[in-house]
């Protein structure tokens, strides 16, 4: 059997990113917090330290921004894309993310949703659900099972 290469470690500092500090980014609610946020962002943005944001931060981060925050959609779209698009942020699939907050902003249904529709249009891959009202509203293949 071939032994796998072991991917190697990246150079610089890699930290996964929480929400909390998304949202002291994004919102700047918290004076000393928000500087330290913005801080290490600066550090990401100018190639010195690398953070990941996984799929459940991304959906807490959105969730937090509507419901909370009542942010409008197309403004957590456009904040989050920018935010991803930055070189020194890592995602697990940077392309679904990216599918997702497009599908999330032009229309109603919720980001999970929105999630589910980007993968299966990306993948080619039909989805099974029962949710009539999102899965009508995104233009992805789905059927009832």
């Amino acid at each position: 059997m071939p032994r796998r290469k072991k991917s190697k470690p990246s150079p610089l500092p890699t930290h996964l990113l929480d929400t909390n500090v998304i949202l002291r980014y994004l919102i700047g609610d918290d004076v000393s917090l928000s500087a330290r946020a913005l801080g290490m962002m600066e550090r990401v943005e100018l190639g010195t330290e690398v953070v990941i944001i996984t799929e459940e931060v991304l959906t807490e981060s959105v969730w937090t921004l509507e419901s909370f925050y009542q942010v409008p959609r197309t403004e957590i779209a456009e904040r989050l894309t920018a935010l991803l698009s930055i070189a020194g942020v890592q995602t697990s699939s940077s392309a679904v993310y990216l599918q997702a907050l497009q599908f999330y902003s032009a229309g109603t249904a919720d980001f999970v949703d929105c999630l589910l529709a980007a993968r299966g249009k990306l993948g080619d891959i039909p989805i099974y659900t029962f949710d009539q009202t999102d899965f009508k509203k995104l233009p992805v293949s789905w059927d009832r099972p």
